[in-house]
């Protein structure tokens, strides 16, 4: 019996991206999509797929309707991860993050599917390393790639989303009390109208959800 990956719990997230970029190709047609998605999920080349039983190939093909509907599962936040032979664990107080791995978080973010991986790089951080210290990126990247569900993806990119959103209203909260305590008046208004531009420009970047 042919095993396919039928639900999102156990889907790794670097397959999802790929069924993901699949499906926005418009020089693929339905049927080239649905047996390509089929390969993804099971594992056998197209070719072994165009060659099963018709009966065996439309059971495999109804097991992908999952897809069609979005995770309705609880968002879980785990203590770690245990992926590839790696333990990550997910930073849970962005206080503790360095300026790099802060850095590096909202660049990639801001990048959406395209860098979702590398995103999550930098907040799953291998147990007993610093960020980017005694460790290769890439080997946690790929451990996150092809090991880590897209269950938890959403649970993680929820959590980190939150985390981040409130590190900004604090930071904008705290530059703005010491910006009211520039003596010049001239400055601390300058500075204000930056700020609140700023926070424009932020909201409208990310949007209210």
């Amino acid at each position: 019996m042919i095993k396919i990956i039928d639900n999102y719990r156990n889907l790794p997230i670097g397959k999802y991206l790929e069924i993901l970029e699949l499906s926005q190709d418009e020089n693929v047609d339905a049927l080239k999509q649905q047996v390509k998605t089929i390969s993804i999920l099971t594992g056998l080349t197209e070719d072994v797929v165009l060659s099963l039983p018709i009966a065996q190939y439309k059971e495999l093909a109804g097991k992908t309707k999952f897809l069609e509907n979005g995770y309705d599962g609880k968002l879980q936040v785990a203590k770690s991860y245990g992926l590839g032979g790696m333990e990550l664990i997910p930073v849970k107080d962005f206080a503790k993050i360095t300026t790099a791995q802060y850095v590096d978080f909202q660049s990639l973010s801001k990048e959406g599917d395209k860098c979702l991986v590398e995103t999550l790089s930098t907040l799953l951080i291998p147990k007993g390393k610093k960020y980017m210290d005694g460790y290769e990126i890439e080997d946690v990247r790929q451990a996150i790639r092809e090991n880590l569900s897209v269950a938890d993806v959403l649970s993680l990119s929820a959590f980190f989303l939150t985390k981040f959103v409130k590190s900004i209203k604090d930071f904008q909260t705290y530059s703005i009390r010491e910006i009211q305590k520039i003596p010049n008046r001239e400055m601390r208004q300058r500075l204000m109208k930056q700020m609140q531009e700023a926070m424009e420009i932020h909201s409208k970047t990310n949007g209210d959800g």
